[in-house]
């Protein structure tokens, strides 16, 4: 590996996985984060996926002692490798020295799929997580152990973060031609934000300078003796993304796209949205079209801004969903997979937005210098769908998981009640046919993270203080409160969805009549509600009309009043039509996420 001066780190590695196949980052330096912390967050994405927050506990091991590895994808085992005489403790994608490990996988070159060894990428970041303390360990380890023990997944894009620096490492295996991968590593200048999210995005990269740029001996070489690179070019012309994971339609359109939704809003350049409209629009795909690494930042972001910003599914942009006839009578921005669909002899595909269903989990890490590492590293995490997640801030040094994040809490097949992934998909379900609910939830979510944010204020303050006389007892105490806020999110997000229910059961927007609301004759019928139709938008009329000609049409008649008596009859106990004000919610709602 070409050199790799050594530094300071914070780490932060997310639960425990299965199929992650589509998932996204978005990355903020130290310079452009709000208070001088390193973020970026991730959302693993997969239908398959049930979201749980993993942790391994530090260890001292014996001499011998080996570690299986279980490939993250199918669960298939894959072999051991030599344990180390001490691990780090590691709880999500974070350990409990600041350092952290995201990922989305690009897949690339279809020939270097199904490597020889015993790693694939999940317990690569996994054993990292448990070898390493800071971003220049982790990329240190990375190669050690692929070369020492083989690689056997497709290519990844991989986030490696301390509280000082944010690297982007692009690796994809050898396949069948010899045991290893090829990578490289690029620093995300400081100021600068960056992401990556399903498309290998490092390109030309400098070849002499080990400050901002490390890589593979053989990434270049290696490129040479199986074909993809001529050899008679200018090595410094070299891309790693146009050699091993060429840009096509799919890749400008699913997965850069995405990336460019959250540049185009912090962007330095307000030119930035317009500059690369048509290339996520797939119009110019192309080496030269594609958008750079990293930019720099027109703002300050906080780690609640970027909890917003994985809420994003284009609404404003050239790639906004909720206006066709696709989104449904309620606007929704998603679509019913497949993702890829054909009529005729054409093929078409739905967008692909940042917040997603098919989401296992997701989170922000948080990456701290001015504090101990144990309680400077901070964890957001939320499980399902990123629009309605309400993160819960877990440190660390934690040495327990919540009960309602845990493994073995349910399973993908196993409905559990303690679970806060089935709680938030039992939300998110609810809402995604009545999108019109969906920005009140949303907003609720994120003034909890804000409450959190506060809250966390009092509380590192209380740590800090015990951590001075007895680390052990500061780490207690954070992950005892840590672990109570967590669960109980998720019996809030319970109440939430009763909530919901009550509101928008059978087509309805039903309230309060105020205090002196009639009964139905005491205590066998219970309250009067106020009940209104939620209707559909006027567009959507329109739309039915253009379908079904006069099928629905009332004909003109001298009847009319006896008509309205009539349909008054059928709307008995309804007052009107819902005005769309989520003020009328009962609750309200900022009582219930907490």
């Amino acid at each position: 590996m070409r050199g790799c001066p050594s530094s300071s780190v914070a780490l932060g590695l997310l639960g425990l996985a299965r199929c992650v196949q589509s998932c996204t980052n978005l990355i903020v330096s130290k310079g452009a984060s709000a208070d001088g912390s390193t973020l970026f967050s991730y959302t693993a994405d997969s239908g398959s996926l049930y979201g749980t927050l993993g942790h391994l506990p530090a260890g001292q091991h014996k001499p011998g002692e080996k570690r299986q590895i279980w490939d993250w994808d199918t669960g298939k085992y894959l072999g051991e490798i030599d344990e180390v005489p001490y691990t780090y403790n590691v709880i999500g994608n974070l350990n409990e020295h600041g350092l952290a490990i995201g990922e989305t996988t690009f897949g690339g070159n279809e020939t270097l799929a199904g490597g020889e060894g015993i790693l694939d990428y999940g317990s690569l970041i996994w054993v990292t997580l448990q070898r390493s303390r800071t971003a220049r360990e982790a990329i240190l380890m990375f190669d050690k152990l692929v070369s020492e023990y083989g690689y056997v997944s497709d290519g990844e894009s991989f986030t490696i973060a301390d509280q000082n620096e944010v690297w982007v490492l692009e690796m994809i295996g050898k396949g069948k031609f010899e045991k290893g991968a090829v990578w490289v590593a690029v620093r995300i200048p400081d100021g600068h934000v960056s992401g990556h999210a399903n498309q290998a995005r490092i390109q030309k990269f400098p070849l002499n300078d080990s400050s901002t740029c490390v890589y593979s001996d053989d990434v270049i070489s290696f490129a040479e003796k199986i074909g993809l690179w001529d050899s008679k070019l200018k090595r410094e012309d070299f891309s790693f993304a146009d050699t091993y994971d060429p840009i096509t339609f799919t890749g400008a359109r699913l997965s850069d796209a995405r990336v460019w939704s959250f540049l185009s809003k912090v962007a330095a350049d307000r030119s930035f949205e317009k500059a690369y409209e048509n290339y996520v629009l797939g119009h110019n795909v192309s080496a030269a079209a594609r958008m750079p690494l990293s930019i720099e930042a027109g703002l300050k972001i906080s780690a609640l801004d970027l909890m917003s910003h994985m809420r994003n599914h284009y609404e404003g942009m050239a790639l906004d969903s909720r206006g066709d006839v696709g989104a449904g009578p309620s606007a929704s921005p998603f679509r019913v997979r497949p993702l890829e669909w054909h009529l005729g002899d054409d093929t078409y595909v739905h967008e692909r937005s940042v917040g997603t269903p098919q989401a296992g989990w997701n989170f922000i890490v948080q990456l701290r210098s001015w504090l101990p590492p144990a309680i400077g590293g901070l964890l957001w995490f939320g499980v399902d769908d990123a629009t309605f997640s309400v993160h819960a801030p877990l440190h660390g040094g934690a040495t327990r998981v919540p009960h309602s994040y845990a493994d073995g809490n349910g399973d993908a097949l196993t409905f559990s009640r303690d679970s806060a992934f089935w709680a938030f998909n039992t939300v998110a379900n609810f809402l995604y046919p009545r999108w019109f609910a969906a920005e009140g939830v949303m907003q609720q979510a994120h003034q909890a993270e804000e409450r959190f944010a506060r809250a966390l204020e009092m509380e590192e303050l209380i740590a800090a203080a015990k951590y001075r006389k007895d680390p052990a007892a500061a780490v207690e105490y954070l992950t005892a409160t840590d672990n109570a806020r967590a669960d109980k999110i998720v019996q809030d997000e319970w109440n939430l969805f009763g909530q919901l229910m009550v509101t928008f059961r059978d087509g309805f927007h039903i309230s309060s009549l105020g205090p002196q609301a009639p009964d139905h004759g005491g205590s066998q019928g219970g309250i009067v509600p106020k009940v209104e139709e939620v209707g559909y938008s006027s567009r959507w009329y329109e739309r039915i009309v253009k379908d079904t000609g006069d099928h629905y049409k009332m004909p003109k008649s001298s009847s009319k009043d006896l008509e309205q008596v009539k349909l008054g009859t059928l709307k008995k106990g309804i007052s009107g039509v819902w005005d769309g004000n989520s003020a009328t919610w009962p609750g309200p709602l900022s009582e219930l996420v907490v």
